[in-house]
């Protein structure tokens, strides 16, 4: 089989187009606990806060309440933190 100019773009096409979906997917596909950084805030059905894990801006460690589905992650950022004692 004799490759083609033609056949060369259909390949790399259908390469581009097959990665493309491949990122758009793994994009959406949410992360787990132990991959999330920053703080974690946990949420029941009706958008109340039930818990949060993670590290605050000063990178003090957070750990109370419970775990849900419902999780939003951010990283927090700090104007001044104490000093360690």
């Amino acid at each position: 089989m004799k490759l083609t100019r033609s056949t060369a773009r259909r390949a790399i096409f259908a390469a581009l187009l097959l990665a493309g979906t491949f990122i758009g997917v793994t994009s959406t596909v949410p992360a787990t606990e132990a991959a999330q950084q920053g703080l974690c805030t946990y949420y029941d059905n009706n958008g109340n806060v039930v818990g949060q894990r993670g590290e605050d801006c000063c990178g003090n460690p957070v750990n109370w309440g419970i775990t849900t589905p419902r999780v939003q992650c951010y990283v927090e950022v700090c104007v001044w933190c104490p000093p360690v004692e």
